[in-house]
C-alpha cells in the first residue's frame, strides 16, 4: 500500500544507462555503476527514478512501455540489494516521438485507459513501483486538458499500489507550467520533482494551483552544484506570497555523467545533511581497487585544503596507461583544490599531521613528494602530530582509507574535512 508520507523528508536520485570511463560494461570493476554500488550510494536513497523509457506502440490498439536500458534489472536488483524498500520509478523520456503517440492515445479514451493500465503492469513485470514523466519540452506542449486526462487515467491504474511522479522544468515558456493540469497532479501525483536547473521560481507551480506539499528540490550536482549548496537550497524553501513553503524531497540530477566521481561524492553527503545523522563518513578506496582485474597505480591526487585538509581524490591508471579507475572524493569543498599531484611510478610514502581543531580531531597537512597541503599547518590546531607512512617492500601505495567529518565553526557556518587517513596498499 502506498502512501504520499513515504516521500516527506525522502532522498532520491535520478540514473539513466550512461556508462564511464569509455570502453566500460556495467559489470566492469571500474565502471560508474560499479562505484555506485561498491561506494553504497543506493544505500542512500529512499527513492531512485531510473531511464529512459519510452511508448511502446508496436500494437497501434494495446500500446505499452519499452526501454532500451539494457541494465534496468541488475540496476533494480543492485538498488534493492542495498535498500529493499526502496522506491524505483520508471523515467518517461522526452522526444517528439512519444510527445506524437501520447497525443494519439490520449485522445482515444479506450486506447489511454488501456495504455495506463499496460504501465501498471510493466512495472509490476520489471519489479518497478512507479512512473515519472519528465515534464519538459516537447512533452510539455500536451494541453491541461490532454495532460489531466493521462494523469487521471494513471491515477485510476495505479490505484493504492503504484506511485506517479512528475519532474518539472519552468523555464522553457509558461507552456511548462499552465499545460500541467493542477487538478489531476492534486489527485493523482505522489511526488513532484523540480528539475531546479530548469526551475527559476519554485513559487509559479504554487501560484498554478499544484499543492506545495508534493514539491521536491532538485539538486544538479552535474553541473558542480555541491551538496551543501544544494541543502541550503532545500532547506530555504519556496516563497510565495509572504509565506515559506517547505520541499517535501530532495531529487539528485544525476548518479552516472561523466562527472560521476563528483555526483556521488556529493550523494554521500547530501544524506548526512537531510538526516542530521552523526557527520561521519566512512570511506575505503580498498573495496573498488581490490576488485579490479587489473592492478593500478596512483596516476594523480587532489587535495583541497585551507587552514586543514578538506578533501583528497585518487585517479588510478594500470601499468601500461590503459585502464582508468577514478575514486570518489573524501571530504567537502571548502578550501583551495590544489593541481593534480602526478605520478610516474606510483606513490611509496607520505606523512600528514594531526590535530584538535574546532573541538574536532583532522588532518592538519598532508606532505606528498615533499610538498605540504596547505603549505603551513594552522595555528588553529593544537595537539599537532607527525605520522609517516612508507610502503612496504615490493608495495606501493594505491589508494587510501579513513573518515571525513563535519566540523562547527565558532562564529557559525560548517565544514567537511578529512578527520582520518590511512595509506591502502597494492
Amino acid at each position: 500500500m502506498k502512501k504520499i508520507a513515504n516521500f516527506t523528508g525522502a532522498i532520491g536520485a535520478w540514473l539513466t544507462s550512461e556508462l564511464h570511463p569509455a570502453g566500460a560494461t556495467y559489470s566492469s570493476p571500474n565502471s560508474n555503476f560499479s562505484s555506485i554500488k561498491l561506494n553504497g550510494i543506493y544505500g542512500t536513497l529512499d527513492y531512485l527514478s531510473i531511464g529512459w523509457f519510452g511508448v511502446d506502440m508496436s500494437n497501434p490498439t494495446n500500446p505499452t512501455l519499452s526501454t532500451s536500458n539494457a541494465y534496468l534489472a541488475q540496476q533494480v536488483a543492485d538498488a534493492r540489494a542495498q535498500n529493499p524498500d526502496m522506491i524505483i520509478f520508471a523515467l518517461l523520456a522526452y522526444t517528439d516521438q512519444i510527445t506524437a503517440d501520447l497525443q494519439k492515445i490520449i485522445a482515444d479514451s479506450i486506447l489511454l485507459s488501456t495504455f495506463a493500465n499496460n504501465v501498471a503492469s510493466f512495472l509490476g513485470n520489471n519489479g518497478l513501483n512507479g512512473f515519472d514523466i519528465d515534464w519538459e519540452s516537447p512533452t510539455n506542449s500536451l494541453t491541461s486538458q490532454q495532460s489531466g486526462a493521462w494523469f487521471n487515467a494513471l491515477g485510476a491504474a495505479f490505484g493504492d499500489t503504484y506511485y506517479l511522479a512528475v519532474s518539472a522544468s519552468s523555464n522553457q515558456g509558461q507552456q511548462s507550467v499552465d499545460n500541467l493540469n493542477a487538478d489531476a497532479v492534486n489527485a493523482n501525483v505522489d511526488v513532484f520533482n523540480l528539475q531546479s536547473r530548469w526551475v527559476s521560481d519554485p513559487s509559479v507551480f504554487i501560484a498554478h494551483g499544484i499543492n506545495a506539499d508534493l514539491l521536491g528540490f532538485g539538486a544538479y550536482f552535474e553541473s558542480g552544484v555541491t551538496a551543501l549548496q544544494a541543502y541550503q537550497q532545500y532547506a530555504a524553501g519556496i516563497q510565495y506570497q509572504g509565506q515559506s513553503y517547505p520541499y517535501q524531497s530532495m531529487m539528485s540530477w544525476r548518479l552516472d555523467s561523466s562527472n560521476w566521481p563528483f555526483e556521488q561524492s556529493q550523494q554521500l553527503l547530501i544524506r548526512q545533511y537531510m538526516t542530521g545523522q552523526p557527520y561521519v563518513l566512512e570511506f575505503d578506496d580498498g573495496a573498488i581497487l581490490n576488485v579490479q582485474t587489473t592492478p593500478t597505480l596512483v596516476q594523480s591526487i587532489v587535495i583541497r585544503s585551507g587552514d586543514v585538509v578538506d578533501a583528497i581524490q585518487c585517479t588510478n591508471v594500470s601499468s601500461d596507461g590503459s585502464y582508468l579507475v577514478q575514486l570518489l572524493q573524501h571530504g567537502g569543498d571548502g578550501g583551495h583544490e590544489n593541481n593534480p599531484i602526478n605520478f610516474t611510478n606510483g606513490l611509496t610514502a607520505f606523512s600528514y599531521v594531526t590535530g584538535n581543531w574546532y573541538g574536532q580531531q583532522v588532518i592538519a597537512q598532508i606532505t606528498i613528494n615533499d610538498i605540504n597541503y596547505p603549505a603551513a599547518v594552522s595555528p588553529s590546531v593544537s595537539n599537532q602530530q607527525m605520522h609517516q607512512v612508507t610502503a612496504p617492500d615490493g608495495k606501493t601505495i594505491i589508494a587510501f582509507s579513513g573518515q571525513t567529518q563535519y566540523v562547527n565553526l565558532a562564529g557559525g557556518g560548517f565544514t567537511w574535512v578529512l578527520a582520518q587517513i590511512n595509506p591502502v596498499f597494492g
